[in-house]
C-alpha cells in the first residue's frame, strides 16, 4: 500500500522539499528587498544624501515601489505577474544608466582634467561596444520563436553586459590614474558591478538551460538583495572621496599625447580589421 502511494506521487520526495523551500525563497527575497530598500532610503535621508546621489535615490525608491506592486500581483493576480515584470524591468533597465552616471560624476568632477580624459575614454568604449551589444542582441532575439516571451531576457542581457562595461571602463580610469574613491563610490562601483555581471549569467543560463527559469526567479532577487546590502553597507554614512589635490595635476600636453597615442593605436587596430 506504502509502494502505491509512493508511486502516485507526482515527483519524489525530496524534489517536493526543493519545491517548497524554492517556492518560500520566491516570498523571502522580495521581502528582504523591501525591508533593505526603505532602511536604505532612511540612511541616505538621514545624513543628506539623497541630494548628494540623487540618482541612486531615485533608482531604489522606484525598485522599492516596484517589488511592493509585483509582491501584491504576485498574491492577488500571478497570471499578471510576467506582463507586469517585463514592463518595470524595461523602466528600471534605462534608471541604471542613470547608476552609471552617478558613479562617473562621482568619480569626475566637471571642469577638470581628468573629467575630459575619462569622458573621452568612456565614450570610445560606447561606440565600440553599445553597436555590437545591440547588434547581437536583436540577431538573437530575432531568432527565437517567440519574440515576446524571450525578446526580454535577451535585451537585459546585453543591456547588463553594456553597463557593466561602461563601469569597468570608468573604474579602470580611476585606477590608472590612482583615483581614490571614498567609501560611498567603492561600494556602489562594487555592488552595482557584481549585480550586473551575475544578472547576464542569470539570463544567459535562462536561455541556455531549460531546466533553469524556476532557479532564475530566486537567482535575480538574490543577487539584487545582496547589491543593497553592500549599498547599505557603504551609504550608512557620508564619506566622499578625499580631497584630489592631484587632480588636475597632470599637465594638460601630457594627457593629449597619452589620448592621441591610444586614439592612434584604436585607428590601426580597425583598418587591420577592416582590412
Amino acid at each position: 500500500m506504502e509502494g502505491a502511494k509512493r508511486l502516485s506521487l507526482p515527483f519524489p520526495l525530496d524534489s517536493r522539499r526543493i519545491a517548497r523551500a524554492m517556492h518560500a525563497l520566491r516570498y523571502l527575497f522580495p521581502c528582504s528587498a523591501i525591508l533593505l530598500e526603505g532602511l536604505l532610503l532612511w540612511r541616505l535621508a538621514r545624513h543628506g544624501q539623497c541630494i548628494r546621489y540623487p540618482h541612486v535615490t531615485a533608482f531604489v525608491a522606484f525598485d522599492l515601489l516596484s517589488n511592493i506592486v509585483l509582491f501584491l500581483i504576485d498574491r492577488s493576480r500571478p497570471e499578471w505577474f510576467a506582463d507586469a515584470y517585463w514592463r518595470i524591468a524595461s523602466i528600471s533597465l534605462c534608471l541604471r544608466f542613470l547608476v552609471n552616471w552617478e558613479f562617473f560624476r562621482g568619480i569626475f568632477p566637471r571642469r577638470s582634467t581628468l573629467y575630459d580624459i575619462a569622458s573621452r575614454i568612456v565614450m570610445t568604449v560606447v561606440l565600440f561596444t553599445l553597436p555590437a551589444i545591440v547588434f547581437l542582441g536583436w540577431k538573437q532575439a530575432s531568432s527565437l520563436p517567440y519574440l515576446y516571451l524571450h525578446f526580454s531576457p535577451v535585451v537585459e542581457q546585453y543591456v547588463s553586459l553594456a553597463q557593466a562595461l561602461l563601469l569597468l571602463a570608468t573604474a579602470a580610469v580611476a585606477w590608472y590614474y590612482r583615483i581614490p574613491l571614498g567609501k560611498n563610490l567603492r561600494g556602489l562601483g562594487l555592488g552595482f558591478g557584481i549585480y550586473l555581471l551575475l544578472r547576464v549569467v542569470n539570463f544567459a543560463s535562462l536561455q541556455l538551460l531549460r531546466g533553469f527559469s524556476s532557479y532564475w526567479r530566486v537567482l535575480t532577487p538574490m543577487t539584487f538583495v545582496g547589491m543593497v546590502v553592500l549599498w547599505f553597507w557603504a551609504f550608512w554614512e557620508y564619506a566622499p572621496p578625499p580631497r584630489r589635490e592631484s587632480a588636475d595635476g597632470i599637465p594638460c600636453p601630457q594627457w593629449k599625447m597619452e589620448w592621441l597615442h591610444v586614439w592612434v593605436r584604436i585607428r590601426k587596430l580597425l583598418r587591420v580589421g577592416a582590412g
